[in-house]
């Protein structure tokens, strides 16, 4: 993980500075959440500088994680909102929290954006003339994450994985090592999250198995059923994750550990050495272990050379909330807002954690990204080097498809935390494939409504 001042190199802070805003003398107190702790210390270095140039300033920051989202939004439920959050879901049930940023005319940044980023909201949800967030990035990227030490005296190598089926004949390969190791207790490291095991999962190992994007589109706007085995995309995802399970691949009921106390803690401890995740675990683990030799590789393409990729829509974005607009110091945190999402600071935030920026930062000389996902798994798809030159495919995501479909207040058909009890019944054979999939068609027709 990289300090603030290493990133600041020549004229980069000249430009930073020059793009801060001259504030008034009246002491201004703004609060400010992020949603990726992990990070707090490359946010609060960044924010430093906003406050160095505006002295009568102060920001307070703080962090949410899955753990205390609930309490968190109990606070803003209470009046209790901050300013600004960054990384934020906004969707049909929760946008009227945040402030309708087309309707102000102070907000500043949309036009450098290198998408529809005025439009992303109304694109996903069907509501007009609204956009609650400003995204500034790339979304992350998920991939295999592991301990390449592990792997070299273990006489694998993930890199040569050409297909899908040299990738089932390395777990196999690496079961053997597992059993044969006390230190390890895991082929594929998992625990709990409906984000990761409703939304991002079932869709990313879908395409790996050989499904396409579109398909999976098809499937969550209702041209193909959930029920039917033969022609929904994502069977070969239910049948191989039950391949996993009975063979031993993934901890025994990973679906009651908790993601970070548990999932992540024993990865992070060497107790597996293999995991699929997003960029945030290379930084956790290199925060314990700086020398820690992590790698990764996405799954095989499908049978259109195509790798999952990262749409980018209003997901990730930064909101002000709608309940400070009226508080006098609500324009100075339009001004900070603004600060934030400018190219000079896109570009600080992205080369402190990491992530591919969806602005253009030409005029500020573009992001250097140096992370460990970045160079050594993302880099080398878009040089062509990975999979004899597969690509991403970075179009819509089935359920992004589908929103402007969603009846409001209702979950979706994968994600939430009713999900854990029918992977459980699944996975443990109480339930069949074609059991399973009757009872996510039954929850698509709960969620969602034609048109």
């Amino acid at each position: 993980m990289k300090s603030i001042p290493i990133l600041i190199v020549g004229g980069l802070l000249a430009s930073v500075m020059a793009s801060l805003p001259a504030l008034g003398q009246q002491p201004v107190e703004l609060t400010f959440v992020v949603t990726e702790g992990e990070y707090s210390a490359q946010f609060r270095g960044i924010l430093d500088l906003y406050e160095e140039e505006n002295p009568n300033v102060t920001i307070n920051l703080s962090s949410v994680n899955e753990d205390t989202e609930a309490a968190f939004e109990a606070r803003i439920a209470a009046g209790g909102a901050p300013y600004i959050r960054d990384l934020v879901y906004p969707d049909a049930d929760n946008y009227k929290t945040y402030v309708n940023l087309l309707e102000r005319d102070d907000i500043e940044n949309f036009g450098a954006l290198s998408y529809d980023g005025a439009g992303a909201f109304e694109g996903v949800t069907g509501i007009d003339g609204v956009q609650p967030a400003l995204n500034v990035r790339t979304n992350p990227f998920r991939s295999f994450i592991y301990y390449a030490d592990e792997m070299e005296k273990a006489g694998l190598d993930p890199k040569s994985i050409q297909n899908l089926d040299d990738f089932m004949q390395f777990l196999a390969d690496l079961k053997v090592y597992v059993d044969g190791n006390p230190d390890i207790e895991y082929v594929i490291d998992a625990g709990w999250l409906p984000g990761a095991w409703g939304r991002f999962n079932p869709e990313v190992w879908s395409v790996g198995l050989g499904a396409t994007k579109q398909e999976i589109r098809d499937l969550y706007t209702g041209k193909i059923r959930w029920d039917d085995v033969d022609k929904n995309p994502m069977t070969k995802y239910f049948r191989t994750l039950k391949e996993f399970y009975d063979k031993g691949y993934m901890p025994e009921r990973w679906w009651t550990r908790n993601w970070e106390q548990e999932f992540e803690a024993s990865f992070i401890s060497r107790r597996s050495i293999l995991t699929f995740h997003g960029p945030w675990l290379f930084d956790k683990v290199q925060a314990v272990d700086a020398d820690a030799q992590l790698d990764g590789f996405f799954w095989p393409p499908n049978r259109d050379g195509k790798i999952w990729g990262p749409e980018v829509t209003s997901d990730y974005g930064s909101v002000l909330y709608a309940q400070r607009q009226d508080d006098p110091e609500f324009a100075e945190a339009v001004k900070l807002f603004n600060w934030w999402n400018s190219p000079a600071t896109v570009k600080l935030r992205s080369e402190a954690i990491g992530f591919v920026p969806a602005m253009d930062l030409s005029s500020v000389g573009g992001a250097d990204l140096t992370n460990d996902q970045y160079v050594k798994v993302i880099k080398p798809v878009l040089d062509g080097q990975v999979y004899g030159g597969a690509k991403f495919d970075y179009s819509l995501c089935g359920r992004c498809a589908a929103e402007r479909m969603r009846i409001s207040g209702t979950p979706r058909p994968l994600q939430d935390n009713q999900m854990a009890e029918i992977y459980a019944d699944y996975l443990e054979g109480r339930t069949t494939l074609e059991d399973t999939l009757a009872i996510l068609q039954k929850r698509w027709e709960r969620a969602y409504q034609a048109g």
